[in-house]
C-alpha cells in the first residue's frame, strides 16, 4: 500500500515538473529506500518498451532473429537502467553534487514513466495520422523529453543549463550506444 501511494505521488510529481512547476519536487521521497524503490519505474515502463520493440520487428524479414532480438533488447533495457545511475554516481562528485545524487536519480527514474507515455502517444498519433509520418511525432517527443530531462536535471542537481544539457546528452548517447551494441549482438555481427 505504501508503495502504491509513493508511486502515485512520484508520478504526480513528475507531471507537475513536466508542467514547469518546481513544486513537483515536494512529491518525492528522497530516502535511500525510496531511491531503490524508484527503480520500480522500470517495471512500469517495461511492458510498453517490450511492445515498442515488438512493433519494430513487425516489418522484419522472415529470417530476422526475433527471439534473440527480444532477449537482447530486454538485457539492453536492464543495462540502460543501471548504466546511467552508475555513471552519475561518479559524475556527481566531479560536479560537486554528491548530496543531490539520490534525489536526482529518484526523480529521473520516475520521470521515465511519463516519458514512455509521451513516446506511446507520439506513436499513436503517427498511426492515426500516417500522412504526417510517425517519425515526425516521435522526433518531437524525443526533443520534448530531452528538454524535460534537462529541466529535471537543473532542478534536482541545481546546475546551470549547460551542465544539465551535457548530462542529458550523455544519458541519450549512452542509451543509443547500448541500443546499437544490442542490435549488433542480436543480429550476430558484433565484431
Amino acid at each position: 500500500m505504501i508503495m502504491t501511494s509513493e508511486t502515485l505521488r512520484a508520478l504526480y510529481g513528475t507531471w507537475r515538473i513536466a508542467r514547469g512547476d518546481a513544486g513537483g519536487l515536494a512529491f518525492f521521497d528522497y530516502s535511500i529506500p525510496a531511491f531503490w524503490r524508484s527503480f520500480f519505474a522500470a517495471a512500469i515502463v517495461f511492458p510498453a518498451f517490450f511492445l515498442l520493440r515488438w512493433s519494430d520487428i513487425d516489418a522484419a524479414q522472415d529470417a530476422f532473429p526475433t527471439g534473440r532480438y527480444m532477449v537482447v533488447e530486454t538485457i539492453s533495457f536492464v543495462i540502460k537502467w543501471v548504466a546511467f545511475p552508475l555513471a552519475m554516481f561518479h559524475i556527481a562528485p566531479m560536479i560537486d553534487r554528491t548530496s543531490r545524487y539520490i534525489a536526482f536519480i529518484t526523480i529521473y527514474n520516475w520521470s521515465s514513466v511519463l516519458q514512455m507515455a509521451v513516446y506511446l502517444l507520439a506513436l499513436l498519433l503517427g498511426l492515426l495520422f500516417p500522412g504526417l509520418g510517425a517519425g515526425g511525432f516521435v522526433m518531437i517527443a524525443v526533443i520534448a523529453m530531452l528538454v524535460y530531462g534537462g529541466y529535471i536535471t537543473m532542478l534536482a542537481l541545481s546546475v546551470p543549463v549547460l551542465t544539465a544539457a551535457a548530462i542529458v546528452l550523455f544519458d541519450f548517447l549512452l542509451s543509443l550506444t547500448i541500443t546499437a551494441i544490442g542490435i549488433r549482438v542480436a543480429l550476430g555481427n558484433f565484431f
